[in-house]
């Protein structure tokens, strides 16, 4: 057969299609993996929510904290501005004198469990703004971010009144800035950097994992087929490109099949749980994302799948292939360590640069569309990039494809796979 024939295509994706989706491992990643995901998102946000309030601390018991210092202004200034962050968290009491003999009733008392810690603040530790805590709680970095807030506030606001300044007019100058982001195409489009964090680490776990499971999955269906000479058959009535397309049509069907059920939960937990509802409209996930996440999850789906369609060819066991599995994954590795860098610098050459690199684009690109608004040439030329990378890759291992299904024995040197694509 020399003609490309759609309907052999299409008999053998849904081949592929219904094999995949009658099996339990389907059932149990498609129902599993929101619940893991969900669960891996929600505790975190209890435990931090939790501390926040106090509920995993000594039974909801407020933290006591000291401050000792002979500067008692200062120390009431600090006592009051963490206080105040507290809301209730924190009874600060002051102590007048930074002697050695207080400071050893203190570490007493801390010994003692009276104390959760204290503040030294002697004339050293103010005048070069060196200042210690200590206290049992090591890992409690909430207490410590706040004291160093209230204690650079009191030091400012000390400062300011031996000046000459007032009361009224230190609060009014180191009153918080309330800072919010806003996009500049909308000026009423407010940006929030953790929605927009959630957005990109939900898309993109899903991405991976999905290009990864349904990569690995063609390629483990072309080794059993060609373990168990069932390609030999298959190829009386069906040529090998149209056999290969249809593997990685079928296959990458089940992904598609498998993210369309997510969204349809979601969809249902949203219209029955005000919980979720709200949650959702927090995400603000606009259509223009989700597009573009279809869009680029279906390129890198078939950039991913030849590849490992091709190196499924030419090996004859899984454990020759699973030595290429880096190889070809490393991309992907690369692509995920740079997400925060990205995130934080989009704009940067080597965002730019990273995100127009094919076998990057779909985790990178996608990434800058959700955080920031790249130019429209850059995504379309890193579409572009895709789409040719993608031709080449469904050529070069189409070939190989053609000659490796058929070959057993021995596992072929790279001058043969070289011959292979010169006489496939």
């Amino acid at each position: 057969m020399t003609e490309f024939s759609l309907r052999n295509v299409w008999i053998v994706a849904k081949r592929e299609y219904r094999a995949r989706v009658r099996t339990r491992s389907f059932l149990l990643s498609t129902f599993a993996t929101p619940i893991l995901m969900g669960s891996f998102m929600i505790l975190p946000a209890i435990i931090a929510g939790s501390t926040m309030s106090g509920v995993m601390h000594d039974n909801s018991r407020p933290v006591r904290i000291a401050l000792a210092s002979d500067n008692r202004a200062l120390a009431e200034l600090a006592r009051g501005e963490l206080t105040r962050a507290g809301r209730g968290r924190y009874v600060v009491t002051t102590v007048s004198r930074a002697s050695e003999t207080e400071r050893a009733t203190l570490d007493r008392r801390l010994i003692a469990s009276d104390l959760d810690g204290y503040v030294w603040l002697d004339g050293p530790a103010r005048s070069s703004r060196r200042v210690v805590l200590t206290t049992n709680r090591m890992g409690d970095f909430i207490l410590q971010s706040r004291l160093t807030t209230a204690l650079s506030y009191a030091f400012a606001a000390d400062a300011m009144v031996r000046r000459g300044t007032s009361a009224d007019d230190v609060a009014t100058t180191l009153q918080r800035v309330d800072l919010t982001s806003v996009r500049p195409t909308n000026s009423f489009s407010v940006y929030n950097a953790m929605r927009g964090a959630a957005v990109v680490f939900i898309l993109l776990f899903v991405m991976c994992f999905s290009l990864l499971s349904y990569g690995v999955m063609v390629m483990r269906s072309v080794m059993e087929e060609k373990t168990s000479r069932i390609t030999e058959v298959l190829l009386c009535s069906t040529t090998a490109q149209e056999l290969m397309t249809g593997k990685i049509l079928g296959t990458g069907s089940v992904g598609v099949t498998q993210i369309a059920i997510w969204l349809a939960i979601a969809g249902l937990a949203a219209s029955r749980s005000l919980y979720f509802r709200t949650a959702m409209s927090a995400l603000d996930v606009g259509p223009s994302i989700l597009v573009y996440f279809v869009v680029f999850y279906l390129l890198g789906y078939l950039l991913y799948s030849a590849i490992f369609a091709g190196v499924g060819a030419v090996f004859n066991t899984v454990d020759d292939a699973q030595q290429w599995n880096f190889v070809i994954i490393l991309p992907l590795i690369a692509s995920s360590a740079m997400i925060l860098p990205v995130a934080t610098s989009s704009d940067s050459a080597s965002a730019v640069t990273a995100s127009l690199f094919p076998f990057c684009a779909p985790i990178l690109m996608f990434e800058r569309i959700a955080v920031h608004d790249p130019p429209v040439w850059q995504i379309a030329l890193s579409i572009a990039g895709m789409v040719a990378t993608i031709c080449a890759a469904l050529f070069i291992c189409g070939r190989i494809y053609r000659v490796g299904i058929l070959m057993h024995g021995k596992r072929p040197t790279i001058r043969e796979v070289s011959r292979w694509l010169r006489h496939a």
